[in-house]
């Protein structure tokens, strides 16, 4: 599953326009709304990093009145120390620039959660190859068998066998994932939840290595302590780990309208750093390896809680 619609190829659209754009980003990773407040303390501490969404000026207080004391680039990096409101309730961010400190207005501001390393050099790091589901079999509907077979090849299994020839062996059903992947994973079915869940993906992946187990339910701490042993997990998330969209669906024999996340999207988990509080993944969907931060992973995850293990 990748993002799924209720018209046919609204998905293939999203896929192509999200996949640019978070290539042209360059991994800073955003957010669509500005970072105001509705109510909040006068200030505030925070820990995590931002990315100037286009150039700002930094000022010497907090609100517009105040002298600017220089001005970033779109695309900056930065980590305040702590934030606080002006008048009109907008969240202002206390930076350090050269020796001095000044403020810059959350509204140009994105939180950064895509990182290209774990930041720490202790981290769990698991060597989990990529199979890119876009290129060269464009396989939009793929991540599944994708994340399956990257953690399968990981563990020496699958090795031999061809990213087109794992998905077309999967099973297949018309339209309940919960019996086996419903639809094509190449082309996009109108009202078709183009999906395979865990407890068949599960059986499927037993058929190359009995240590494949469907692990669903299990808790982020749990995911953490597979990772520890050596084990790469399929996770089930959401595309760009954004806030999980419910919607009903028509899957056939397990119901005609089962609520679903509609952003549903999967890849391989890989990693994790208790430092910097990070989840390594191998993204199927032509983004490759990256880390990404604590609160965006678990967020996503905990929706559903699909995983299936390869130990």
């Amino acid at each position: 599953m990748f993002l799924t619609t209720t018209r046919k190829y609204t998905k293939l659209l999203s896929i192509t326009a999200l996949s640019s754009a978070l290539v042209a980003a360059s991994f800073t990773g955003f957010i669509t709304k500005p970072l105001t407040a509705q109510a909040a303390s006068s200030e505030e501490k925070v820990s995590n990093e931002y990315v100037l969404k286009t150039a700002g000026n930094v000022r010497s207080g907090v609100g517009t009145k105040y002298k600017v004391v220089t001005t970033l680039k779109k695309g900056t990096t930065i980590k305040p120390t702590v934030r606080k409101k002006d008048t009109q309730k907008t969240y202002w961010y206390k930076i350090k620039v050269g020796s001095k400190y000044g403020w810059i207005s959350g509204t140009l501001l994105t939180k950064k959660y895509i990182y290209k390393s774990s930041g720490d050099k202790d981290a769990i790091s698991l060597d989990v190859p990529y199979i890119n589901q876009m290129k060269p079999l464009f396989a939009p509907f793929g991540c599944e068998g994708a994340s399956l077979q990257q953690a399968l090849q990981f563990k020496g299994y699958a090795k031999k066998t061809s990213y087109k020839k794992f998905l077309d062996n999967m099973p297949k059903t018309k339209q309940n994932p919960y019996k086996g992947f419903a639809g094509s994973p190449f082309y996009a079915i109108d009202g078709v939840f183009q999906s395979i869940f865990p407890k068949p993906l599960a059986n499927y992946g037993k058929k190359y290595s009995s240590t494949v187990k469907d692990i669903t339910g299990a808790s982020t701490k749990e995911l953490r302590t597979e990772l520890a042993a050596g084990h790469p997990i399929v996770v089930y998330v959401t595309l760009d780990f954004s806030k999980p969209k419910w919607t009903n669906w028509n899957m056939g024999s397990a119901g005609k309208s089962v609520k679903m996340v509609d952003n549903l999207h999967v890849m391989t988990l890989a990693g994790y750093s208790s430092k910097t509080k990070r989840y390594k993944v191998v993204d199927p969907n032509n983004k490759g390896v990256y880390w990404v931060n604590e609160y965006e992973f678990e967020r996503a995850y905990n929706a559903l809680k699909y995983a299936v293990v390869v130990r």
